[in-house]
């Protein structure tokens, strides 16, 4: 049998309650992709839970489920890379689902995905509840090549831009050293800024229905987020992203803007200002220019507007 083009590549950790459904929603077939699994260190039923679903797919499904102890995303997503063979290696999160039509929507753009492409992202759906996805159909295919990925974030701006809907050719992350091991959030955008060649946004149909998660999942990741920020200006600095420096230093106010948001949003405010404090002149770029008023007003603006200014006092 020929070796699969596509790895789709499953960090899992703690994901008892759903990953069965995200493993059936795959749709896996006996020929062309493979799903690789790495538990990192899971303290729930997501093993057994995960290992009941895999015994229910196609008898011939190419599938590996490897358990570590808990080492962050990063750590996971590698290892599975490393026991890949597709020449993509699709990522997919264990509380995500994909539709009946993504795998073969896949197959098809990437029998002709043009050679400079190396990185590729995939139209996403938030949802809390199942019933949310039921008006999603299958469409043809629109996509559009860009010649970087902060080029891309530029043009495609409402394009979610994650781990959890992104593709890469396997021979380019090996050559770029995969996910940052040091970070747990922010490393994709790390490994996403150093893709030297062009990125294509998938904007139709929807391929990938992703869960929202919601400020409340954030309160212990508010010092990765930060410490996920700090390194991306620093090797920023260092020129190791590619694209346009007006570009880099575009996108890393929005990154800024976000850190602080998340903070005040996950009931860190202290962190917040010291944040928006420190890097003031980087806001000012014409991308995020407004924040520097609306940012530190969070919490007054969250009195008038809670959905669009989230604001804890403290962590619960």
């Amino acid at each position: 049998m020929s070796e699969p083009m596509i790895s789709i590549i499953m960090p899992l950790y703690n994901r008892g309650w759903c990953v069965a459904d995200c493993i059936e929603s795959i749709g896996l077939g006996p020929a062309g992709a493979e799903l690789i699994i790495v538990d990192d260190g899971s303290k729930d039923d997501s093993i057994p839970r995960a290992k009941q679903a895999l015994a229910r797919l196609n008898q011939f499904a190419k599938v590996t489920l490897i358990e570590q102890g808990n080492a962050g995303p990063s750590t996971a997503r590698n290892r599975a890379a490393a026991a890949a063979k597709g020449e993509w290696l699709v990522f997919l999160d264990s509380d995500d689902l994909w539709f009946p039509w993504t795998l073969p929507t896949l197959f098809q753009i990437f029998s002709s995905v043009p050679s400079e492409v190396d990185l590729v992202f995939l139209q996403g759906r938030n949802f809390a509840e199942t019933s949310e996805l039921g008006g999603i159909l299958p469409v043809d295919a629109i996509t559009q090549a860009h010649p970087s990925f902060v080029d891309a974030v530029r043009a495609v701006p409402a394009m979610r831009y994650g781990a959890c809907n992104a593709a890469i050719r396997r021979a380019v992350f090996a050559r770029l050293g995969g996910f940052a091991a040091e970070l747990r959030c922010m490393e994709d955008t790390d490994l996403f800024l150093r893709v030297p060649d062009a990125v294509m946004t998938i904007a139709a149909p929807v391929l990938a229905a992703l869960r929202r998660s919601g400020h409340e999942s954030l309160s212990g990741n508010v010092k990765e987020v930060i410490k996920g920020f700090h390194w991306l200006v620093t090797k920023a600095a260092e020129g190791r992203y590619v694209g346009r420096p007006e570009a880099i230093r575009s996108f890393l106010a929005g990154s800024c803007a976000y850190s602080i948001r998340t903070a005040f949003a996950a009931g860190y405010p202290a962190q917040a200002y010291r944040m928006y404090l420190r890097n003031m002149r980087l806001l000012a770029n014409s991308r995020t220019r407004k924040h520097l008023v609306r940012l530190p007003l969070t919490p007054l603006l969250h009195a008038l507007k809670p959905a669009a200014y989230p604001y804890r006092r403290r962590p619960s």
